[in-house]
């Protein structure tokens, strides 16, 4: 039996990076994992989406700003490509 590792886009590596920068520690690699439970607060969610929005040249739309658009890495990475055109 092989083991396989997950492929990492690399607009997911790009948000846990950013993700790492604001909460000053690396992030797990489990993109399903509740980032409230990781200590991503209201102050820090917002320096992550503006970290977003610089390193990406886009401004996320109010209606966007909803705790469970940021509350898991793949639902960033899930509405940065499909609400902003985000690739890598």
């Amino acid at each position: 039996m092989t083991l396989t590792v997950p492929q990492v886009s690399a607009l997911e590596q790009v948000v846990a990076k950013k993700l790492s920068e604001v909460l000053n520690r690396a992030t797990d690699l489990n993109f399903e994992i509740d980032l409230r439970n990781e200590g991503l607060d209201s102050i820090k969610t917002i320096e992550f989406i503006v970290n977003l929005e610089v390193e990406f040249d886009i401004e996320i739309d109010d209606q966007d700003l909803l705790v469970e658009n940021f509350s898991t890495i793949n639902k960033v990475t899930k509405l940065l490509s499909e609400n902003y055109g985000v690739q890598q």
